[in-house]
């Protein structure tokens, strides 16, 4: 049997082992309708191993499992009670997201809305947390296996939750009277243009809260509904009201393909930064085949983050770290969403403690806004560390 996750963070997990070959037998199960189409989920998997850095590119040798596994989660629709909520959240039945205030955590929605209304609306936010979570404690015991599961159900998710129609309780434009438009243009508009969609590589970012940043991009691409509705107008207009020509769809491709690009371009790298963050956070244990297996020292470097002070701090200060060997290295500041906010460039430094003064201000000189953020350091060698400080005004 497959690994069953906890519908809801906070569910104790129980203990769980398998093996890759027989999860293979999840691909025999049935395929169902209204998710991206299975060309699109094993892109985004595959295409999540090209954005990710140097010391974490022994993930990459899993990637034909995590293109394999990249459908299990609508595979299993049909068998496993509470997984097909997971897949969305129609985040426009609450008029709380309209004006920044809808509450963010499981607990809170359920207290506010009711576990009926949760749960009908769909949990894919949350869903992609206790997925996040499984891999971050995969990772800590070296369960490779498992771990190439869990990403894979991460990946599924997180393609999903990029899909504007995933979003709305308008799902299937069966509100306006365009009832298809979910699979014509999730499947069938994007089977015919997968190798435009094909992501390039991008640079990876540390994710510190990953129901955070999920709720984030969840902001950034709701307003997609729109942009798909008026697409399947404009389209079915220009084809003389046919859904199914090769006009309409040559229409629908020009009226939104730029658009569903970069959501598919955002899926695959939030995927990988997601990937790497859940093993940062896990320590950064060696993967098999890697250098540092044979190792120690690499593999037991001292390079780490030390408390900044003050913390919590207003207007300023000082993040140390401590290089395990002499040579470059870069300290990245990151904030809840993944965004990196600062980075500093260190052309060479020597062994030990190192220090360097952040006054709370991004990359152009602006100052950002009060809450938490990640530091992380990256020695020449690959080895990273990272810490958090808190800015309060």
């Amino acid at each position: 049997m497959y690994p069953m996750y906890p519908m809801y963070p906070g569910v104790p997990k129980s203990s769980r082992k398998l093996s890759l070959v027989v999860l293979a037998l999840l691909t025999l199960l049935p395929s169902l309708a209204h998710a991206y189409g299975s060309s699109v989920h094993r892109m985004v998997n595959r295409s999540a191993t090209t954005h990710l850095p140097a010391t974490f590119q022994g993930f990459s040798q899993w990637v034909g499992d995590l293109e394999d596994f990249s459908t299990a989660p609508d595979e299993r629709k049909c068998c496993v009670p509470g997984e097909s909520i997971k897949h969305y959240i129609d985040i426009d039945d609450y008029p709380e997201f309209f004006t920044g205030t809808l509450p963010h955590s499981y607990a809170e929605m359920v207290a506010q809305y009711g576990q009926f209304r949760v749960e009908d609306n769909g949990t894919v936010p949350w869903a992609i947390l206790a997925s996040y979570q499984d891999l971050v404690a995969t990772f800590e015991h070296q369960d490779w296996e498992l771990a190439v599961v869990s990403a894979a159900d991460l990946g599924h998710y997180v393609a999903d939750s990029h899909n504007p129609m995933h979003l709305t309780m308008n799902y299937n434009g069966q509100l306006t009277g365009q009832y298809g438009i979910h699979s014509r243009h999730e499947s069938e508009m994007t089977s015919r243009h997968l190798a435009a969609l094909e992501p390039a590589p991008g640079t990876v970012t540390l994710i510190t809260d990953p129901l955070e940043a999920a709720f984030a991009w969840i902001d950034e691409v709701y307003p997609g509904v729109d942009q798909i509705l008026a697409a399947d107008l404009v389209a079915t207009a220009a084809a003389g009201g046919s859904t199914s020509s090769n006009t309409y769809y040559d229409r629908l491709w020009l009226e939104v393909g730029d658009e569903t690009t970069a959501w598919i371009r955002d899926a695959s790298l939030t995927l990988a930064s997601l990937w790497y963050s859940a093993w940062v956070e896990a320590g950064s244990p060696p993967l098999p085949g890697d250098a540092t297996d044979a190792i120690p020292a690499l593999a037991e470097s001292k390079t780490r983050m030390l408390a900044n002070v003050p913390n919590p701090f207003n207007p300023s200060t000082q993040l140390r770290f401590e290089l395990a060997h002499a040579g470059s290295a870069t300290l990245q500041i990151v904030d809840a969403t993944g965004r990196t906010v600062r980075r500093f460039e260190f052309g060479f430094l020597d062994q030990g403690l190192h220090a360097v003064r952040w006054d709370g201000t991004d990359q152009s000189g602006r100052r950002v806004a009060s809450g938490v953020y990640a530091v992380a350091v990256l020695d020449d060698r690959g080895a990273s560390a990272t810490g958090r400080v808190v800015l309060v005004k």
